[in-house]
């Protein structure tokens, strides 16, 4: 096998006018949990139902495993999509969908997700229908996980999980990722508290690529320096205008977002005007990459 899990070339989604996923070039490496990041209508549920056939392509190709998930049965036993609300019969019982799960992947662990399913208190002799919501989730992650593919996408997996429970969930996947390495995509919200579990990050934006990077990568992407007006305009003034991303400003002072990591040259320099430099975190990296205008924006909310 290559070293690649996922491979899309050109690829484009357009729903009538409107173009969901734009000429999207992409490589994903094989065995590495990665993050695949976006608000809302970025295309990140157009992409991974792309992956596993509930959306025809517009234009471009989607090959994982070396295979095509389109035709070829085999690489298609390997992929699994999961996401907190799979479309299963409101009154079909916990327990028989885990045999259906059986059927279908041929590496599923049964007594593994049923392990999981005492460990989350999840009552297998109940139906969908009497779950809550983060019940749902829980049910459905843990099916994913037992499936035990070579391609595990997970589309918002957490929604209405309570805390501990993620927790939980995060450390689950750890583990069994160590003891089963496999390539997870999971989509989220919430990046704050899954950057830990990722070793990797997809960034897309109104349907394409902002950039693919290992976190380590992505935590030394940019830096926010801050201080007086007068020492941050000495800094702006020093520096090329692709370096900085933007500049804000606050009742106790100003802002620069600067690409680059919190201790090189430019940081001994701002340390020099009596500046303070930290870093950015990937889930900020994520929104200045993104959401341009968005102080103008906000704005005109106090506009009379």
């Amino acid at each position: 096998m290559g070293e690649y899990s996922i491979q899309v070339n050109h690829l484009q989604k357009k729903y009538g006018r409107k173009q969901a996923i734009r000429n999207l070039d992409l490589e994903l490496h094989r065995d590495q949990i990665i993050g695949l990041i976006g608000a809302n209508g970025s295309g990140k549920t157009t992409f991974f139902k792309m992956c596993v056939g509930l959306e025809e392509i517009t234009a471009g190709n989607i090959r994982i495993l070396d295979g095509d998930p389109w035709k070829d049965l085999a690489v298609r036993s390997e992929i699994i999509y999961s996401m907190h609300d799979l479309p299963v019969s409101p009154t079909e019982k916990l327990k028989s969908i885990l045999q259906c799960y059986e059927i279908a992947f041929p590496h599923f662990d049964c007594d593994f997700a049923i392990k999981m399913a005492d460990l989350f208190e999840l009552p297998l002799r109940k139906s969908c229908k009497q779950l809550s919501q983060g019940m749902k989730s829980l049910f459905h992650f843990l099916c994913a996980m037992a499936t035990r593919c070579q391609v595990t996408l997970m589309d918002e997996p957490f929604i209405g999980i309570d805390i501990e429970k993620r927790k939980m969930a995060y450390e689950i996947l750890l583990r069994d990722y160590m003891e089963h390495p496999r390539t997870f995509l999971i989509s989220s919200h919430n990046l704050a508290e899954l950057e830990g579990v990722l070793s990797e990050m997809v960034l897309i934006h109104q349907g394409e690529l902002v950039f693919y990077q290992d976190m380590d990568l992505v935590r030394e992407m940019l830096c926010r320096v801050k201080g007086s007006p007068q020492a941050v305009q000495e800094l702006a003034e020093g520096q090329l205008k692709e370096q900085i991303i933007c500049r804000e400003s606050g009742e106790l002072g100003d802002t620069l977002i600067l690409r680059g990591p919190a201790d090189n040259d430019l940081a001994r320099r701002a340390r020099s005007l009596g500046l303070e430099i930290e870093s950015v975190s990937p889930e900020d990296v994520c929104v200045y990459f993104t959401a341009s205008g968005r102080e103008k924006q906000l704005d005109t909310l106090w506009e009379q």
